[in-house]
Parts: C-alpha cells; structure tokens; sequence
C-alpha cells in the first residue's frame, strides 16, 4: 500500500491494524482508477470521432465504466470519511461528498508529505551531528534496551546497530557491568536526575578512563536513559602530573625551609661569636684603643647587626606562605592602631591620620600586620620632615578593597618604583640608613600570595603613597 496512505491511516486510526478488511479493496481500487483515468479520457475523445454503430458500442462501454467510476468514487468517499473523522461514539462524521472534496484530500495528503519529507531531512541532519560527536551517546528504554547509540558509542562497544539495537546495555558495554549496576543507577536516577560519574571503558584493545552524564527522559509514557560518555584520559594524566608536580614542590618546599633554618643556624652561631668578641674587645681595650680603633668596633659591631638582620629578614620571606597562619576575621582600626603602639613612635614627631574607617577582612592578622608595620615604619625612618604624618584610608574596587598608606617624606623618583620591591634593594646607603632591602619584598610576596597587587605613587620631594589590593 502507499506509504502515504498508511501515514495517514497511522494518524487517524492508529495503524494498518485498526483498518476494516472491508476498506483494504476500496484503497486499492483508487490506485487503479487514477491509473486508468488518462486511458478512460483519451477513451472518449476517441468515441466522438467513430460512427454512430461504434458510438453506441462505446457509449454502452462508457456507461458502464462510468458506472464502475461512480462506485469507485462513493466507495472512496466512505472510506476517506472513516479515515478522517469519527465522533466519540465512534459514529462516522462525513466530510467528503463530492469528487472536489476528494481532489482537496488528495491535494492535502500531497503537502502533508511534502512537510514529512522536510522533518525527515531535519531528522537526518540531526543525527549526523550526533554521529560526529566525540562523545559516545547512548539511549536505553527502562529495562536497558539499547535503542539508539551514535557512531563513537558503536566504535566504543564493538558492533554495529543490527547486532546491539534491543539488547541489555550491561551485557554489550564494559561500563555498564550487570543488571544490578542498571538498577542501582536507576534508584539513583529517581533522586538525582541529571547525575555523573566516572568508570572505566574497554574498547579497541585496551582501557580508558571515562565520565559518564546519565539522565532520565520520558518520551510518549515511555522512560529512557540517556548516557553521554566522554573519554577524560588525557585529564586523568594531567591530575596524576599534576599530583606528582605538588608532591614534589611540597617536598621542595620542606628541603627549602630545613635548608633555610640549618643555613641560618649556622651563620647566627659565628656572628654571635664576633659580637662577643666585639664586646669583649670594647670591654677589654677601649681604653687603650685610639679614637679611630674604637670607631672600627662600632662599625664592626653595625656590620654584625646587619648580617643578624639579614638572616632573620631571609628567613621571613623563605617562610611567607610556606607556614600556617590563622585565618580570622580582622578590625583593620584596632590591627593599625596596635601596629602603632607596637612602633611606639613618639607623639610630637609623629602623627597618624585616619582618612576613612578600615574595614573588616578575613585573613591572617600577623602576614596583614606585617604589611602595615613595615610601610609605617618605613615612613618614619625615611622621614625628612620634624614631624611626620602618615594617612591610612580605603576605597572599594569591585570585589577588592584598594588601601592606601601615605607619607609626607622626601618621595622616591618615578624610575625607582619597581626596584625597591625587589628583594636586597636599597635607595639609601646603608652606612646612613640600616636595611636588609627586604621588607618591601616580603609585604610583595603575602599580597601576590592573597590574590592582590601593590604599587607606589610618588615623586621626589613629594611623600609616598602605596597602595594594595586585597579581596573582599
């Protein structure tokens, strides 16, 4: 039968199966009699031109294919009647009574099959997208059917769609591994629809590590599984490089900070030793020493303060994020004002200047301590000025705060203002000013650490302003 036809006869009764046996002969009488429609008219043109012995023949045979016409189109009426409409009592509901109105079915069937054969391109067009994916895509009904699986899923399992399309997923993939592994993802899937997780693939002679997406659909009542199942290899040795990586940077880490503590320990105890003998000599022959001898074991002695502070400095910036520190939350107000008692500078050279309240952060109190002692102190020690006035202040800067110290010290030259975070730099000379060249490097390194970053405006002869970022 047409394959129209039977969409048609799908659509309105459900199926072949539905159709009365009576109706199947008066289908396959339409066939015929459009077949022969061409024939029949060529027919009676042909009857005009014989004689009127002929005519009366061919009248006589018109007559009765005319009538045989007559009872094929009331046949075709009654059965495109029945396949149009029926009420709910399933009594018949007649649209077609004339030969027009059967044209206009006809002409209807011819579009309606036009707009399948559109959705079937569609339909096409689909699936060869899915079958060029990289990933295996995989539909099962509720029991684990396989009903559909696109090209990679059949490379994966080996077999092409005549050989798996109705079998159990479990007993034709690797992933999936019994029955019991199917309903246990199917218990699941009644808590957690989507959900994933990981497995191992086998296929194509060997074996790779796979994430699986697992949903649950319903189509027509009908419940299916679909399973999209990505090959993560190349991802799993990333993790494992990537653990091996840490592993050895922690251990790095551990040699570095044992290496730093013994280094030190080693250099404190000779330095230690040269200041007592500093002040032994002092003790011992300062008297007996001239001016100039005394003058050498002071800057003898200046010279071992140094190297003591060296080591401590070096030893604070191998140790920043390489320690635990305490997490909390912080009053920037109550931690600066502590930061000043600390320094203890005296009140008629120095004055601290509040341009807005501090906020409230959450970090570690002694590394954010150590920030605004050292840019603090710095302000004092390089001040030029009979007294000095440092301000504190902060602005929001999206999900950062932007804070501020400044000075009204001597400023530093424009050309100076990356060198001096770079550990060991030192814009003065250390015989007039005593500095390891590290503190500026190790508040660098706890603000790189905290996702911020730090900079400086200034000119010579106008003060300083630094400023950092830290999140909120």
């Amino acid at each position: 039968m047409n394959r129209l036809l039977k969409r048609q006869i799908k659509r309105h009764l459900g199926g072949l199966e539905n159709v009365p046996d009576s109706l199947v002969p008066f289908l396959e009488a339409i066939d015929r009699s459009y077949k022969h429609y061409e024939e029949d008219r060529l027919l009676l043109e042909r009857s005009m031109d014989i004689s009127s012995t002929e005519l009366e023949v061919s009248n006589s045979q018109l007559k009765e294919q005319a009538t045989k016409q007559a009872e094929i189109l009331e046949r075709l009426k009654v059965s495109l009647n029945t396949l149009l409409s029926m009420d709910e009592s399933g009594s018949e509901l007649n649209f077609i009574n004339d030969e027009d109105d059967v044209l206009k079915v006809i002409n209807f069937i011819e579009i309606q099959s036009k707009h399948i054969k559109k959705v079937e391109q569609e339909i096409l067009q689909v699936q060869h997208f899915i079958n060029q994916s990289n990933d295996a895509i995989q539909v099962m009904d509720a029991e684990g059917g396989l009903v559909f699986a696109n090209n990679n899923a059949l490379l994966w399992m080996g077999g092409d769609k005549q050989t798996h399309y109705g079998k159990p997923i479990f007993s034709i993939d690797s992933k999936f591994k019994n029955d019991k592994e199917w309903n246990t993802i199917l218990n699941k899937l009644k808590k957690e629809n989507p959900f994933i997780l990981e497995k191992e693939q086998k296929a194509l002679n060997y074996e790779f590590s796979v994430e699986m997406s697992i949903k649950q659909v319903k189509l027509q009542e009908e419940d299916y599984v679909i399973s999209v199942t990505r090959d993560i290899s190349s991802r799993k040795e990333a993790e494992k490089l990537q653990k091996e990586l840490i592993a050895g940077l922690t251990k790095a880490n551990e040699e570095l900070e044992n290496f730093a503590y013994i280094v030190s320990h080693d250099l404190k105890a000779p330095i230690r030793g040269i200041g007592s003998l500093v002040s032994w000599l002092r003790d011992d022959y300062g008297k007996v020493l001239e001016d100039e001898g005394n003058n050498l074991l002071n800057l003898m002695e200046k010279r071992v303060l140094r190297m003591q502070q060296l080591i401590e400095g070096i030893l604070k910036y191998s140790r920043v994020g390489r320690t635990d520190t305490e997490v909390k939350e912080i009053d920037l107000n109550e931690l600066v004002r502590d930061v000043i008692d600390t320094i203890a500078p005296p009140a008629d050279t120095f004055e601290i200047k509040y341009e807005n309240p501090l906020p409230k952060i959450v970090n570690s109190e002694v590394r954010i301590g150590q920030v605004f002692q050292n840019l603090i102190s710095n302000a004092i020690k390089y001040s030029d000025k009979d007294k000095c006035i440092v301000s504190v202040g902060v602005r929001e800067d999206g999900s950062f705060w932007e804070f501020y110290v400044k000075d009204n010290g001597p400023g530093i030259k424009p050309n100076y203002h990356d060198k001096i975070f770079k550990i060991f730099q030192t814009l003065q000379a250390r015989d007039k000013f005593e500095s390891t060249g590290i503190g500026l490097s190790i508040i660098k390194k706890i603000i790189d650490q905290n996702d911020g970053k730090i900079w400086l405006e200034s000119d010579e002869g106008q003060g300083c302003k630094f400023l950092f970022t830290l999140p909120k």
